[in-house]
């Protein structure tokens, strides 16, 4: 599988971002209860991968986008948001067909990266329909995940997963992340539409309080957003302050 690398896209081949990225999902599907952080094996799953005398063999890849002004337009936004929260993922597409959905996973399929971004291609299109908003609610998704790979690298997941029933506070924080980098990209450019980021957690938060993979309300998802902003946009917080000040927000508020 061919994925994309802060290394790549500075290269240039960044813009090949959908040329054989990712891969067709295998007839058994996903377990959306894996929530937004998959293992290995749970990603082996969604990408197809087969073991074949200790050799991954992959499913044949997505096409392309067929956008390339969006494609470049990407590529150069998935580098901003290593640059901005310290971390080089891979990144790659799935089949998402049967459950639109966007994740992160520990296991790096590319040497040299810190983990990695799987995002769906119907997630893509579902987002894309908002010609005025798809771009920034397609980057707030990607630096939630690309915020589960840092609390990986710091290792804050474990310290925000201890004695909890749920995995919300790990998905709130990484709201926050994704809210921090919208502010520090305001910052950069002004017209950037960071209330989508908001809005866009704020639809994907869920009601049930119980499941192991609640990830927070839509009020609280998009309260963490609101506050990662803050500390970026308007307390232009450094992003090891901002670790700090996202653990004790989830912590004293969940």
């Amino acid at each position: 599988m061919q994925m994309l690398t802060r290394r790549c896209c500075i290269a240039g081949c960044g813009l090949l971002l959908f040329g054989g990225i990712g891969a067709r999902a295998a007839d058994a599907r996903h377990n959306p209860s894996y929530g937004c952080s998959l293992t290995a094996s749970e990603a082996s799953n969604i990408l197809g991968d087969k073991q074949d005398g200790g050799n991954v063999r992959e499913m044949p890849s997505i096409p392309k986008s067929g956008d390339k002004d969006f494609d470049r337009a990407l590529a150069e936004t998935l580098v901003r948001i290593s640059d901005c929260l310290n971390v080089t993922p891979s990144f790659a597409y799935f089949d998402d067909h049967d459950s639109p959905n966007a994740f992160a996973l520990r296991e790096k399929r590319v040497a040299g990266t810190d983990g990695t971004v799987l995002f769906g291609q119907r997630l893509l299109k579902q987002l894309m329909a908002d010609p005025e908003a798809g771009d920034a609610a397609v980057a707030g998704i990607c630096a939630h995940e690309f915020g589960h790979v840092l609390q990986w690298k710091v290792g804050v997941d474990e310290i925000l997963l201890d004695g909890q029933p749920t995995v919300k506070r790990v998905e709130l924080h990484a709201d926050f992340l994704a809210g921090y980098f919208a502010g520090v990209r305001k910052l950069q450019q002004s017209s950037f539409n960071a209330a989508v980021i908001a809005l866009t957690q704020f639809n994907a938060g869920d009601n049930m309080l119980k499941h192991p993979k609640h990830h927070g309300t839509p009020k609280e998802r998009g309260d963490a957003i609101v506050k990662g902003y803050q500390t970026g946009h308007d307390d232009r917080k450094s992003l090891l302050d901002a670790l700090n000040i996202g653990e004790k927000y989830v912590k004293a508020n969940f």
